[in-house]
């Protein structure tokens, strides 16, 4: 049995997790959460402020790729791996997923790019449905500024967050075994 004092990987490979660790790890990952969705809420998206929430949307999602590349960084040397690993995903989510409804209720102030998507609520279970490729239609992007927007966040599901967690959780799997 190998221990890290986080986990424990048993003698076949089942890995057993600190409950210490699990709890704050939540914790961490639901304070950010907690902290994105209230600056999501009280950041002005309105016309007279339409540039800030325009410039907070596209500079939450610009910042995904250097805040990975760091979070990788910080996984391959960590003593904790797979709780880093999660916590950087969780991170990474939660600023694309606000990012992109910021950057949906500031197109959609007037109503007119997206059918059905009435609040900043309606924006994030829009980029959530969108992410999750269920597409459920209730909300539909109807202008061309929305499309292109939809558009750009889907190629980016498909590649950005497909590679970063094929990297976190390869340099996770890279951290395990050079400390064994």
């Amino acid at each position: 049995m190998e221990a890290c004092g986080c986990y424990v990987v048993d003698d076949i490979g089942n890995i057993h997790v600190s409950g210490k660790e699990l709890a704050h790890t939540l914790l961490r990952c639901s304070g950010v959460v907690l902290i994105l969705g209230l600056l999501y809420a009280v950041v002005p998206l309105d016309d007279e402020h339409r540039w800030i929430s325009a410039l907070v949307g596209i500079a939450a999602v610009l910042a995904i790729v250097p805040l990975t590349v760091r979070r990788v960084r910080a996984v391959l040397v960590s003593e904790r791996p797979i709780f880093d690993a999660v916590e950087s995903l969780v991170d990474l989510m939660a600023i694309f997923i606000f990012g992109f409804s910021a950057l949906y209720t500031t197109l959609n102030r007037h109503g007119d790019q997206f059918l059905g998507m009435a609040n900043r609520v309606d924006a994030v279970y829009f980029t959530v449905v969108t992410l999750s490729t269920v597409g459920f239609g209730d909300i539909v992007p109807m202008g061309t500024t929305a499309r292109v927007a939809v558009t750009l966040q889907v190629l980016f599901d498909i590649t950005f967050l497909v590679a970063a967690v094929r990297v976190l959780f390869g340099a996770t799997r890279k951290r395990a075994l050079t400390r064994e």
